[in-house]
C-alpha cells in the first residue's frame, strides 16, 4: 500500500504542487516566527548576563517593583558612604561604586540618536565592567571618553576625535578608546559613552552619589550568605540582589516587545495555515473525486474502505512531511528577513546568530503534517464510504458538483444565524469582545458549512455582468454555479484572508481617527514639543520646558509626564499634569469635580479618573483608590474629579494626577510633552523660530503642530497595522494559489467538455476568457463575503471598545476599494495559467477523453 501511495503521489505531483507550496508557506511562517523570537530572547538573555557576568551581588535603592510594561523603573542614587559599609562585611572581596544614566552623543555637530538608549556610564575594569577595550585606553581624566566600536565605525569617530556628551550637563570630550561588549562591538540599537567615575557623576549631576554598588564575593564564600550579611548591614532601604536575578529581571522587561511580536506572528501564521487548510481540503476533495473509478477498481480488487482511506491520508502525509521539512528549512532562512521587516515598521530587535531549537523543529513539523492530514481527513472518509459499483457509475463532475446535504446546510444556517445574532448583540450595546469572538467563530464555521448551498445563487447573481460579455462569460458563470462545493471552498479561503485585511483596515482607521479626533478636540495648544524617539514615558529633558516657557513669544506652556503603577498584579499608566496651566492649553470637560482640586495637597494629592473607569470601579468624588508606586509603595489617593472619556484618551491614560504628586512618587524627571500656546500678536513663523532656538541644546526635542502631534500619537498604530497587513498578504497569496490550483484541477475533469467546446467553434481566446472569467467570479464571491465579514466584525470590535474608551466607526472607503480592486485583479491573474493550459489542449485528444 505504501508503494502505491508513493507512486500515486509522484504520478500526480503536478496536481499537488500548489498544495505542497501552501503548506510550505504556512510552515515557513511558523518556523520563521519561532526562530526570530527565540533568537531575540536568547540574545537579550546573553546581553544582560554578560553585563553582570563578573559581579556576584548588586546593591540598589529598594523599590516596590522593578519594571512595568517593559520599562525599568528609575531609582534614587546611593550615598557613596555605603561602599565602606559593604566592604566591611565578611565575605566581600570587592565593592565597586558604579554610575550610569542617559547621555546623548554628538559627533561633528550632529546628534547620534539610536532607536534604543544612549548609555552614559562610568568606566569600570573587569570583572565589574562588561565592556572591553578594542583599541586605545581607558578614560582617566574628566575630559576623556571611550565609545563603543560599533557607533565609532558607523559615524566615523576615530581615536583622538572630539565628541559632545549631553546628559544633565554637557561636556566636550576626547575619544581615547573604543570598546566592545562581549563578542559584539556594542549594544544593539544603542550608543555607549564610558567616562571616568567623577566625570559621570558630574555629567549626571549626582554629586558624590552613585547609581549602584557592584559586589564580588571572596573566593570560596557562599554568595547567598554574603547577600544576607550585606542586606542585614544595610537595612531595608537598600535592595541586595544577585546579579543573576537582575539579569533575568532586566531581560524579562526587554522581552515584552518580543513576546507581543511572537503572539502576533504566530496568530498570523495560524491564519495562513487556516487558509492553506481550505486549499488542502479542496484539492484532495477534487483529486479523490477524479480518482473515483481508480478507487473503485481497488475496492473491487479486494481493498477495504479503511485501506482506501489510509491511501488518501498517506498521500496527505507524504505531502505534509515534504512540505514541512522544506518549510522548516526555508523558515530558518526567512527569520532574518522577518527581523528586518519588523525593524522597518519600528520594532527593533537585537541582531545576532539565529537560534534554532529542537522545539521549533518539532512544532513546525507537527503543525505542517497535522494540518495537511487533518485537512485531507474529510475527503479520505468520503472516498472510503463509496461502494465499488456506485463509484464505477459516477463521473468526476458529479462528485464535485454535488450539493451539500441538508444536515450540513441546516447546521451552517444555525451557526451563521448565531454569529450574526452575537454581532447584533455587541452592536446594540450589552455585548463584549468575548461575545464578539464567539460570534466570529460561529459565523466563519457557519459560512463554511452553508457555502455550497448558497454558492449557486450567489454565483449567478454576481456573474450577471459576465453574462453580458457573451457566451464565454455565461459559461464561466454556469461553471462556477454547477460546482458549488469546489467554488465555495475556493472562495472562502480567499474570503477569510480578505476579511482579516478588511478587519485590520477598518479597525485601524477607526482607532486612528478616534484618537486624532479626541486629541484635536481636547488639546487647543498651537504647538507640542515631544521627543523624536517617542519613548513610552517621554524623553524631554526638564530644561526644555523651562526654556520654552520663558520665551516672550509664548503665552503659556504646560507639561505632562507619564508613569506606571501597580493595581494588584495589573500594571496601569497615569498622566501627571499642571492643573493650573493645563486648562489654558486644553478644552477638557469635567463630568464631576474640578481639575484644579489636584493642586490641593492637604491629603497627599488627589486623582482625576476617566468617567468609565470610575464607573467600572464604582468610585465617586471623595472615594479613594489604592495605588502601588515603585518608589513609595502603596498610597491611597482621593478621587477629586471625573473626566470625560475622550478627553482622558487625549491625555493617553485614564488616571490623572498633579506634577507635585508625581514628583513625590517617582524618580523619573523627563517630560513627555510640552503644550505651547503662542502669545497674542505673535505670528506662527516667529513663534516657531523662537521655540526652535530655545530647544537648540535639546537635539531630540521636536516641535510639532497639531497635525504632526496627531501623527506622532498614531505612529505606533500605523506601524503595527502596517506590519500586520503586509504579513496578511501571505494568506491572500495562499488563497490565490487555491484559485489557480482549483481551476487547474477542474480543467482535468472538464477536458472532454473543453474539447467539445473547441470542436463546435469556440476559439482559444474565448476559452481563455471563460477560465479567467470563472477565476474573477470566484474572487468576486470572496470579495463580497470577506469584505462584508471583515467590516461587520470591525464595527463590532469598535462598538465593544467603545464601552471603555471613545471609539467610533470609520470606513476608509478608498482603502477598502483598493483591497477590492487588488483582489479582483489577483483573481484574474490566478486564472492565467489554467486558461493558458486549457487553450493548449489538443481538441481530438480532449474529445476522446472519458
Amino acid at each position: 500500500m505504501w508503494r502505491l501511495i508513493i507512486r500515486n503521489t509522484l504520478a500526480r505531483r503536478g496536481r499537488l504542487a500548489l498544495t505542497l507550496l501552501a503548506v510550505l508557506l504556512g510552515v515557513t511562517f511558523v518556523t520563521g516566527s519561532l526562530v526570530l523570537t527565540d533568537t531575540s530572547q536568547r540574545l537579550l538573555d546573553e546581553q544582560f548576563r554578560t553585563a553582570t557576568a563578573g559581579v556576584d551581588l548588586t546593591i540598589r535603592e529598594a523599590v516596590a517593583f522593578d519594571s512595568a510594561m517593559g520599562v525599568e523603573v528609575e531609582r534614587e542614587p546611593l550615598p557613596v558612604e555605603i561602599v565602606d559599609r559593604i566592604r566591611a562585611v565578611p565575605g566581600v572581596a570587592a565593592a565597586t561604586p558604579v554610575v550610569r544614566g542617559q547621555g546623548l552623543l554628538e559627533a561633528d555637530g550632529k546628534a547620534i540618536v539610536p532607536s534604543g538608549p544612549s548609555l552614559l556610564a562610568s568606566w569600570e575594569p573587569a570583572p565589574v565592567g562588561p565592556f572591553t577595550l578594542r583599541s586605545g585606553r581607558a578614560p582617566v581624566t574628566d575630559g576623556e571618553v571611550v565609545v563603543d566600536a560599533a557607533t565609532a565605525r558607523q559615524h566615523r569617530i576615530d581615536l583622538g576625535a572630539e565628541v559632545t556628551v549631553r546628559a544633565e550637563r554637557t561636556a566636550r570630550l576626547r575619544v581615547v578608546g573604543l570598546a566592545g561588549f562581549a563578542q559584539a562591538d556594542g549594544l544593539p540599537n544603542s550608543t555607549v559613552a564610558l567616562v571616568a567615575r567623577p566625570a559621570a557623576q558630574r555629567l549626571l549631576s549626582l554629586g558624590t552619589d552613585v547609581s549602584e554598588v557592584a559586589v564580588v564575593a571572596a573566593d570560596g564564600a557562599d554568595v547567598e550568605r554574603v547577600r544576607g550579611a550585606v542586606s542585614a548591614a544595610l537595612g531595608s532601604r537598600y535592595e541586595v540582589s544577585s546579579s543573576r536575578d537582575i539579569a533575568a529581571s532586566s531581560a524579562a522587561a526587554a522581552k515584552n516587545q518580543v513576546s507581543y511580536l511572537q503572539v502576533m506572528l504566530l496568530a498570523l501564521a495560524a491564519a495562513a495555515l487556516l487558509v492553506g487548510a481550505f486549499l488542502i481540503a479542496n484539492t484532495f476533495s477534487i483529486v479523490v473525486t477524479q480518482r473515483t473509478r481508480e478507487l473503485a477498481v481497488l475496492r473491487a480488487a479486494g481493498a477495504t474502505g479503511a485501506q482506501v482511506m489510509r491511501s488518501v491520508l498517506g498521500e496527505a502525509l507524504f505531502v505534509g512531511v515534504l512540505a514541512s521539512v522544506a518549510g522548516t528549512g526555508l523558515g530558518i532562512a526567512v527569520a532574518s528577513g522577518l527581523r528586518r521587516l519588523a525593524g522597518a515598521f519600528g520594532m527593533t530587535l537585537p541582531g545576532g546568530g539565529l537560534d534554532v531549537t529542537v522545539r521549533t523543529l518539532v512544532v513546525s513539523l507537527v503543525i505542517g503534517v497535522g494540518v495537511t492530514v487533518l485537512s485531507a481527513l474529510g475527503p479520505a472518509r468520503r472516498a472510503a464510504r463509496v461502494a465499488p459499483v456506485e463509484a464505477m457509475r459516477r463521473t468526476a463532475a458529479e462528485g464535485v458538483a454535488g450539493r451539500s446535504g441538508w444536515g450540513r446546510t441546516v447546521a451552517g444556517a444555525v451557526l451563521t444565524a448565531l454569529g450574526l445574532a452575537g454581532l447584533a448583540i455587541v452592536l446594540a450595546g450589552p455585548g463584549s469582545v468575548v461575545v464578539l469572538g464567539e460570534a466570529a467563530v460561529c459565523a466563519v464555521v457557519g459560512l463554511a458549512l452553508l457555502g455550497p448551498a448558497v454558492t449557486p445563487g450567489m454565483a449567478r447573481l454576481l456573474g450577471r455582468p459576465l453574462a453580458l460579455t457573451g457566451v464565454p462569460g455565461r459559461l464561466a458563470r454556469e461553471s462556477a454555479a454547477r460546482a458549488p462545493r469546489r467554488t465555495s471552498a475556493t472562495a472562502l479561503a480567499l474570503a477569510f484572508g480578505l476579511a482579516l485585511i478588511s478587519f485590520t483596515t477598518v479597525l485601524g482607521a477607526s482607532i486612528r481617527e478616534s484618537a486624532a479626533r479626541s486629541y484635536t478636540e481636547a488639546v487647543s495648544a498651537d504647538y507640542v514639543v515631544e521627543s523624536a524617539r517617542n519613548e513610552m514615558l517621554g524623553g524631554l529633558p526638564e530644561h526644555a520646558y523651562h526654556h520654552v516657557s520663558e520665551l516672550p513669544q509664548v503665552a503659556v506652556a504646560s507639561r505632562i509626564r507619564y508613569g506606571h503603577w501597580k493595581d494588584g498584579r495589573t500594571t496601569e499608566a497615569l498622566t501627571a499634569v499642571d492643573p493650573v496651566t493645563l486648562p489654558r492649553v486644553t478644552s477638557l470637560k469635567m463630568v464631576a469635580g474640578r481639575l484644579d482640586a489636584l493642586a490641593d495637597d492637604t491629603a497627599g494629592g488627589g486623582i482625576v479618573l476617566a468617567a468609565n473607569v470610575a464607573k467600572e470601579r464604582d468610585l465617586t468624588i471623595g472615594d479613594s483608590i489604592a495605588m502601588t508606586f515603585s518608589r513609595t509603595g502603596t498610597r491611597r489617593l482621593q478621587v477629586v474629579g471625573l473626566l470625560r472619556d475622550r478627553d482622558a484618551q487625549a491625555l493617553s491614560t485614564s488616571y490623572i494626577v498633579s506634577l507635585d504628586t508625581y514628583q513625590r512618587n517617582y524618580k523619573e524627571h523627563v517630560d513627555a510633552s510640552v503644550f505651547v500656546k503662542v502669545a497674542d500678536g505673535v505670528s506662527d513663523a516667529e513663534a516657531r523660530k523662537a521655540i526652535d532656538g530655545a530647544l537648540a541644546d535639546s537635539p531630540t526635542a521636536q516641535v510639532r503642530d497639531q497635525a504632526a502631534a496627531v501623527a506622532g500619537r498614531t505612529l505606533m498604530i500605523d506601524q503595527v497595522l502596517g506590519l500586520v497587513t503586509v504579513l496578511l498578504m501571505l494568506t491572500v497569496l495562499i488563497a490565490l494559489m487555491g484559485i489557480t490550483n482549483t481551476l487547474a484541477l477542474s480543467i482535468i475533469e472538464r477536458t472532454r467538455e473543453i474539447g467539445l467546446l473547441r470542436a463546435v467553434g469556440m476559439t482559444g481566446a474565448q476559452l481563455r476568457w471563460m477560465i479567467r472569467g470563472e477565476a474573477v467570479l470566484v474572487a468576486a464571491l470572496a470579495i463580497v463575503a470577506g469584505v462584508a465579514l471583515g467590516v461587520a466584525f470591525a464595527a463590532g470590535t469598535v462598538a465593544a471598545l467603545g464601552r471603555t474608551s471613545e471609539a467610533t466607526l470609520t470606513l476608509p472607503t478608498g482603502q477598502l476599494l483598493l483591497v477590492v480592486a487588488v483582489a479582483a485583479l489577483a483573481g484574474l491573474v490566478a486564472g492565467l495559467l489554467p486558461a493558458r493550459r486549457a487553450a493548449r489542449l489538443d481538441v481530438l485528444a480532449a474529445i476522446a477523453t472519458s
